[in-house]
């Protein structure tokens, strides 16, 4: 009797084995016959174990492609012909996306996750109806350090040449704009010369342009040699405080807010399962897990009560300052190669001086 029991349980194991295979091959037979549902992201903006097992469940392959820089970004766009399904971007680029028909009107607040995400970043003027993006993270530029004349305008801040700053391409574009170097204008004539003289002229005018990076920020370290450092707010949350000789103030004219964004593009074969990618990528978990990642300000007020997030990281830290003071700046996508090659070329005239 019991070699009947054994030879049926090991029939049992043998056929489960056989079966779980055969469902595996299966699985993987279905997701190879579909078409990729393609993701375009900055680098270490999503884990490949997240896109994983999102396409396990809903049995599709996913092809990620990644850009390091606004021009890599474009490229990308242009190599896919649009051809991207989830999209991660930026506020100050959204305006010249949707006028370049990139990306796909959706109604993104009727996302079961959207709930999550506070009403601070709803109805913002890059997206006011929330239809061609939802809100992520997000980046307040303002000065950070222990110098003195706080609330002096941009450009006043910026020429008393003891200023650093935060060399993030997109910010560097829309300081230059904010001093009054017609960028964007002056890059689609033919002004090499002279435009490169004044990117010259203008990043001998601030002590240091710092590498954008995710790791924490030692104060001392960036601030030794000047007075302030323009900055994202999240970068030195931490170190800002009534106790602390650390200030972070925004200029009388305006400090730029710009918010990291997951979109549609316009030629999105999958646009209702890249809607589903988007709805799971805005839970409370996946916005935590970005935020640990690359240390960006939350959009959820669902992680108020965290205490693992610094206080001006948080959702409603945007209430602390006047909104008179917030500015949403609309950059356009056709400059972007060009001003990444004259940035790159006198970043590495300045090294070499």
């Amino acid at each position: 009797m019991y070699k009947h029991i054994i030879v049926a349980s090991l029939v049992c194991f043998t056929t489960g084995i056989a079966w779980g295979f055969w469902s595996h091959t299966k699985q993987q037979r279905a997701i190879s016959k579909n078409p990729p549902l393609r993701v375009l992201c900055a680098e270490n903006w999503l884990p490949d174990a997240v896109l994983r097992e999102f396409s396990a469940q809903h049995q599709i392959p996913i092809q990620q492609f990644t850009y390091a820089n606004p021009s890599e970004f474009l490229r990308q766009m242009a190599n896919a012909d649009g051809k991207i399904d989830v999209i991660c971007t930026s506020s100050l680029l959204l305006k010249s996306l949707v006028t370049s028909q990139w990306l796909k009107k959706h109604d993104y607040a009727s996302l079961e996750n959207s709930k999550f995400i506070s009403v601070d970043f709803l109805h913002l003027p890059y997206d006011p109806d929330s239809h061609y993006s939802v809100p992520v993270y997000w980046n307040l530029y303002g000065f950070f350090g222990k110098g003195e004349g706080q609330a002096a305008s941009w450009k006043q801040t910026m020429q008393s040449k003891k200023v650093s700053l935060w060399g993030d391409h997109l910010n560097v574009l829309n300081m230059l704009s904010r001093n009054g170097v017609r960028i964007e204008e002056r890059l689609q004539d033919s002004e090499s010369k002279s435009l490169d003289t004044d990117l010259r002229k203008f990043m001998q005018s601030v002590a240091q342009i710092y590498e954008p990076t995710p790791n924490a920020i030692a104060a001392e370290a960036i601030t030794s040699k000047v007075d302030w450092i323009q900055i994202p707010l999240s970068h030195v949350a931490r170190l800002v405080g009534e106790t602390s000789p650390y200030r972070f103030w925004l200029p009388t004219d305006g400090g730029t807010v710009e918010v990291g964004l997951y979109a549609i593009g316009s030629k999105s074969e999958h646009p209702n399962v890249a809607l589903k990618l988007i709805n799971h990528l805005i839970s409370s978990d996946q916005a935590l897990d970005l935020h640990q990642r690359l240390g960006g300000s939350v959009v959820h007020s669902s992680l108020h009560h965290l205490d693992s997030i610094a206080p001006l990281q948080k959702a409603e830290a945007l209430r602390r300052f006047p909104l008179t003071r917030y500015a949403f700046p609309d950059l356009s996508v056709d400059a972007i190669p060009r001003f990444q090659k004259f940035f790159s070329e006198t970043k590495n005239l300045q090294r070499n001086e």
